[in-house]
């Protein structure tokens, strides 16, 4: 461990953690992986091994061991008391979204880590792709004008039934809420980061596929924002297959598309009866481009004490909208602020 390595012991060592953080942190020179957390045997060991670093049940060694910080990787419903832990250990956190399934538990965390000084960083990784930030480029320039449609689409997690453990998995997501509320949080940060607006009414509407299904693993939702700009968003898991989503972003302008799986981002633009094309490509798989510049970004900001881009508050930002959808989908009604 060199002097400007920050000790990490990461907490979660299930999917996220083995194809998203475990291989990030191993791959930053910025960080040391002290320890690996979960009190998952298999799940622990097999961390352990891979990467050669202590295995345990709690915070408490690792913190002995000379963690001076976390990365949070479990299921929603759990994660605000483990992210609580790390405050109190005094441990700075990134966690990965949503950082809650309920409001109040989201700010009991935001509310601790103010009081705590403490930086909490919310796993908001996708915003970090180059695509997104050309995105971003393209509006703030007025490429593509204003008020501004988000079409987006999160299509994931194939339906197996012979895949137990992925179904089990999936299945204990939805006893504590729609899809939409764990994958369209990172829809929502979209659009939170790309408008810069407050949303003022949710409308939405689901669906259980099958009668089996603890939640609606289908969600369709508007969301009106207040300087006129308005998002359609849909999530979908547990389907056969998983149709490529959604990225549309159209103006009076201009019309950006992003292409994940092709990994490209297209603005079209008319002035004057030209057409005019620029296109941004990156080569790099999108979810390590986008794990390593989250952790560089978490990094920075516990050695600066800034507050990160995608903070505790803009992880508040996208729960209220996916506790509006629950809301509006389950009840019938347009949810306003």
């Amino acid at each position: 461990m060199s002097e400007d390595s920050l000790p990490v012991v990461q907490v979660g060592c299930g999917d996220i953690a083995t194809t998203g953080h475990l291989p990030a942190l191993d791959r930053s020179p910025a960080v040391t992986l002290v320890g690996v957390v979960d009190v998952v045997a298999e799940h622990r060991d097999a961390a352990a091994a891979a990467y050669g670093v202590p295995a345990w049940t709690g915070l408490g060694p690792a913190v002995a061991a000379g963690a001076r910080a976390a990365v949070v990787a479990v299921p929603p419903h759990v994660a605000p008391d483990l992210t609580l832990a790390a405050v109190d250990a005094g441990l700075d956190v990134l966690c990965e979204k949503p950082m809650a399934v309920d409001l109040a538990s989201a700010q009991r965390v935001h509310d601790a880590a103010r009081a705590a000084g403490r930086v909490v960083q919310i796993g908001f990784k996708n915003r970090f792709s180059p695509l997104v930030r050309a995105a971003r480029r393209w509006l703030d320039d007025g490429l593509i004008g204003s008020p501004v449609v988000y079409t987006l689409g999160g299509f994931d997690e194939r339906y197996d039934a012979a895949d137990t453990l992925h179904t089990g998995r999936i299945q204990e997501f939805l006893e504590h809420g729609p899809s939409y509320l764990h994958e369209g949080a990172h829809l929502a940060d979209y659009v939170a980061y790309l408008t810069g607006a407050s949303p003022v009414r949710v409308r939405a509407a689901g669906l259980r596929s099958r009668q089996s299904f603890r939640g609606e693993n289908f969600a369709s939702t508007l969301v009106d924002y207040d300087n006129g700009d308005v998002a359609r968003m849909e999530v979908g898991w547990f389907f056969p297959t998983s149709p490529k989503g959604e990225f549309r972003i159209l103006g009076p302008r201009g019309v950006a598309l992003i292409d994940r799986p092709e990994q490209v981002a297209t603005l079209t633009t008319r002035e004057d009866g030209t057409l005019r094309t620029e296109e941004v490509r990156f080569e790099r798989p999108w979810n390590d481009e986008c794990f390593d510049r989250q952790l560089a970004h978490f990094v920075e900001c516990v050695r600066t004490r800034a507050e990160p881009e995608t903070s505790t508050a803009a992880g508040l930002a996208s729960l209220r909208i996916g506790a509006a959808v629950t809301e509006s989908l389950r009840e019938g009604t347009v949810v306003t602020w």
